[in-house]
């Protein structure tokens, strides 16, 4: 399973803004929004904000990789933003986040949704990629880093 498969360059969000954590939830409910046109945006932030209201999906290290399971989805989506200037996330450091990974499923799917989770959290523990990540220019140019990282990890030449 790669993350690449269910992330698109066009579902990716450079800059990233908002002065909150509710702010960049709303940001990445209205890129999913675009990205699937039948989810509604409000539908989309509430399952975000309940999940959240359970445990801060920040791990630390200016990641967070927020993640819910949504009735109308087809298939897995993930949805990255990244925020140049850092938004406070409730996060575990209790530091800003830079690098944000949303992962929508469906209802019926549970180990392809945590599998993927699993996927996400690992490929973010590269601090050199979260560094190159952080400075991207582009939603293009941060897919490519994302696919060349994969490829890395299953000893593809990129």
């Amino acid at each position: 399973m790669r993350i690449v498969k269910y992330i698109r360059h066009e579902c990716i969000i450079f800059p990233l803004e908002g002065a909150s954590k509710t702010e960049v939830i709303r940001a990445l409910a209205r890129k999913v929004s675009t990205c699937v046109a039948d989810l509604p945006e409000e539908e989309i932030f509430r399952v975000i904000e309940e999940r959240e209201a359970l445990g801060t999906t920040a791990i630390g290290g200016g990641i967070a990789i927020p993640h819910a399971k949504i009735v109308g989805l087809d298939e897995l989506l993930v949805v990255a933003g990244i925020s140049p200037e850092g938004v406070p996330f409730n996060s575990l450091d209790g530091k800003p986040v830079y690098v944000i990974f949303l992962l929508l499923a469906p209802e019926e799917a549970t180990t392809s949704y945590l599998g993927l989770l699993a996927k996400i959290a690992r490929l973010l523990k590269d601090r050199e990629l979260i560094k190159r990540l952080s400075g991207a220019r582009d939603p293009m140019e941060i897919f490519q880093m994302i696919q060349a990282a994969e490829n890395r990890s299953y000893g593809v030449l990129a």
